[in-house]
């Protein structure tokens, strides 16, 4: 009988010696397997994905070859059957997804700012912050409001209620899991209701205010196009992902901008002279490179979504490799976005690396994928994206954010990646005393910035 091929990987460790390896620190183990290839195998069970390609290979292939077996509770879930159920569950997926992308949404993009500084002046008001705590407040406020309108009742609230039945205490007390499990489903319960109720309340809106997903939703169901629960199902799921993610890698951007004071100050002066004393407006956008830079480059080095996993399905070969179903294959944003083949100097925050690429040096497609690609993609790419730019130029145009000294934060993989432990002390500045020197810093920062040609400033309007 001929032996079925495998792909290398680390030898004589045995399927627990990979395992402690990984769980004493996993990112520094998934980061060591890239000596092993382009496919690794951890064990007989799970092989490892080192390049785009491969990436690509299986995440486009996400609900037919490969498949999601756990949904957003940890609960078992059948991603891969090729059913009506799926095909409904998609299909508002995409409709949601049309939504967070929606240029007509641009008025609803404009309050993020107004929320980001309402959060930021409580903040003020207390002079610390235990950084992702309060960074999910205000993240689950953002999309709350995105998703749903203005009025978000009791959302936000249920938002962080969901977070924290989530993650384990503390102390491991027994029968503390099944009463965690009830816990879990009693508040996904009480968060399904409170959507409900408000995407009901937005069909009577009054004519001419902001819109938001919920109203294409709702359209969809008038339309016979999707069910009303399928559209709860699918605010829930995003608000909850949103909400986790953005405040993560929100709290990587100030921790990277106070290690990196000269980055910070482009930041300030940039937000001094295009915003001229203004909150950032979704028309802004286009002026902010270098906040939008500064976003991309740490979504880079610390993607949230550190690491995604697929089951087999069906049988298929990856790498030239046989896999069967069963099997698993993890990905991981994290180490293909620090691939030396693909960034120099991949392990330094560089954000002018995003605006002085070269056009005939592209990356490759899935080099860059701190969402995640394929039909199962952040839906919320896009609004992560706008609310972190909005954010980080309201906040740095009123407030120093300094990591409080004597803290150091730890890498938390427990379910994103954050900095665990993060405190930020806030000041008020000066904005016009900085927009005075935003003058004298234009030459410099359309120097960083480059040739690109840019819409004008709101101050030369």
């Amino acid at each position: 009988m001929t032996p079925v091929r495998v792909p290398p990987g680390p030898v004589g460790a045995g399927r627990q010696g990979n395992k402690r390896a990984y769980e004493r620190d996993p990112l520094a183990f998934l980061l060591d397997q890239r000596r092993y290839g382009d496919l690794v195998r951890f064990d007989d069970e799970l092989y490892i994905v080192n390049s785009p390609a491969l990436a690509e290979d299986v995440l486009k292939h996400t609900n037919t070859t490969y498949t999601i077996t756990r949904d957003l509770l940890g609960d078992e879930a059948d991603g891969g059957r090729a059913s009506e159920d799926l095909a409904r569950w998609m299909h508002a997926r995409s409709l949601a997804g049309r939504g967070l992308n929606r240029s007509s949404l641009r008025a609803a993009e404009d309050r993020l700012a107004a929320t980001a500084v309402r959060h930021a002046e409580t903040w003020n008001a207390r002079g610390r912050i235990d950084a992702i705590p309060a960074l999910e407040e205000l993240s689950a406020d953002l999309i709350a409001e995105f998703c749903l309108g203005p009025e978000t009742g009791r959302v936000p609230a249920l938002v962080a209620r969901l977070q924290d039945a989530r993650l384990p205490g503390s102390l491991p007390l027994p029968g503390g899991r099944p009463l965690r499990r009830r816990r879990l489903h009693r508040v996904g319960r009480d968060l399904a209701a409170e959507v409900s109720r408000l995407i009901v309340r937005r069909r009577t809106r009054r004519e001419g205010s902001p819109a938001a997903v919920a109203d294409l939703l709702n359209t969809a169901c008038d339309e016979g196009a999707l069910t009303h629960e399928g559209a709860v199902s699918i605010v829930v799921a995003n608000l909850f992902a949103a909400h986790e993610t953005t405040a993560a890698a929100l709290a990587w951007l100030f921790l990277l901008l106070d290690r990196h004071p000269h980055v910070q100050r482009q930041v300030r002066d940039e937000a001094d002279r295009e915003l001229a004393g203004g909150l950032p407006t979704a028309a802004d956008l286009p002026r902010l490179a270098v906040t939008e830079a500064v976003v991309k480059e740490t979504l880079r080095l610390y993607p949230p979504l550190w690491l995604l996993e697929r089951a087999v399905d069906q049988p298929t070969e990856l790498a030239g490799y046989p896999l069967r179903p069963g099997q698993r294959v993890a990905v991981s944003p994290f180490v293909l976005q620090r691939d030396p083949r693909h960034y120099d100097r991949p392990t330094e925050f560089r954000p002018d690396r995003w605006i002085n690429r070269p056009a005939a040096a592209p990356l490759p497609k899935y080099a860059f994928m701190p969402f995640g690609g394929g039909p199962r993609t952040c839906l919320g790419a896009h609004f992560a994206t706008v609310a972190m730019v909005v954010t980080t130029a309201a906040l740095t145009s009123r407030y120093h954010l300094t990591r409080t000294p004597g803290t150091t934060p730890a890498f938390g993989t427990r379910t994103i990646l954050q900095p665990e432990g993060l405190t930020l002390d806030l000041t008020t500045r000066d904005p016009q005393r900085h927009r005075e020197q935003g003058a004298a810093a234009r030459e410099a920062a359309q120097a960083w910035c480059g040739a690109a040609r840019r819409p004008p400033s709101r101050a030369a309007r």
